[in-house]
């Protein structure tokens, strides 16, 4: 059973412990390592769209091709209120993630999310399963576009030929990039330490026998197995961690 005896100070001694030995460590993030940024999470998304008086289809309702192509001055409004956050910034457990990965001690990072804010935290070996805001398509000639036309028009039209342009995971219907989750799945599968951070995926779907860290609020401290578990907000905790390490 999970020791919950074991301080934060206790585990992060453990964590610290952990990343001196290892020589391959991986993280794996989710939608909660963002929410200090100011990005909802899929709860707080759900939220946010529960209390819309014209929209009722749910999440998974607003993410369809279909609903974007028909209905795109809603999609765009629900859009700018959940998903598009272009001025978020990474907080401090996305830059530690890239300050280790700078200092030879991660070797990358697969992750679910589409905020970009490992990148621009410094991360160089991201590997995206959904892609990131900054991929989108015209659906009619296809041509692509960065996220800058997104910021710059309420609702973005192709100059070209004057189609509606959708993002990238949302004209893809939430299907995932293969070559992404392949790379995603490479870099775990020759980890000698892994990094859960911020999502609802249990530590035990990963099953590489392997020390784990998992970090997420809705965790409870303590020690099973080899998975050590921290309760927190990720840039509070990497924080301390980093204090840690510089000592």
């Amino acid at each position: 059973m999970i020791n919950k005896a074991k301080t934060r100070a206790e585990l992060l001694d453990t964590v610290a412990e952990l990343l001196s030995r290892s020589t391959n460590a991986v993280a794996f993030t989710g939608a909660g390592i963002s929410t200090e940024s100011g990005i909802p999470d899929l709860s707080e998304i759900s939220r946010i769209l529960n209390a819309d008086r014209q929209f009722n289809a749910g999440v998974f309702g607003m993410l369809n091709s279909r609903f974007a192509e028909t209905s795109p001055v809603t999609f765009y409004r629900l859009y700018r209120k959940t998903f598009f956050q272009p001025k978020a910034q990474p907080n401090f457990a996305h830059t530690f993630l890239a300050n280790l990965e700078s200092q030879g001690k991660l070797n990358g990072i697969a992750t679910m999310n589409i905020d970009y804010l490992h990148q621009l935290a410094g991360s160089k070996k991201v590997f995206e399963y959904w892609g990131d805001m900054r991929k989108n398509h015209c659906i009619g000639c296809h041509r692509a576009y960065d996220w800058d036309i997104i910021k710059t028009h309420s609702v973005p039209y192709c100059p070209e030929c004057g189609h509606l342009i959708v993002p990238d995971f949302v004209m893809r219907n939430l299907a995932t990039y293969r070559r992404e989750v392949s790379g995603g799945q490479n870099l775990l599968r020759h980890a000698d330490l892994l990094f859960v951070i911020g999502t609802q995926r249990s530590s035990e779907s990963f099953s590489y026998n392997i020390p784990k860290i998992v970090v997420n609020d809705e965790v409870s401290n303590g020690i099973e197995n080899q998975t050590v578990s921290i309760h927190g907000k990720a840039a509070e905790i990497f924080r301390q961690l980093n204090d840690l390490l510089q000592n």
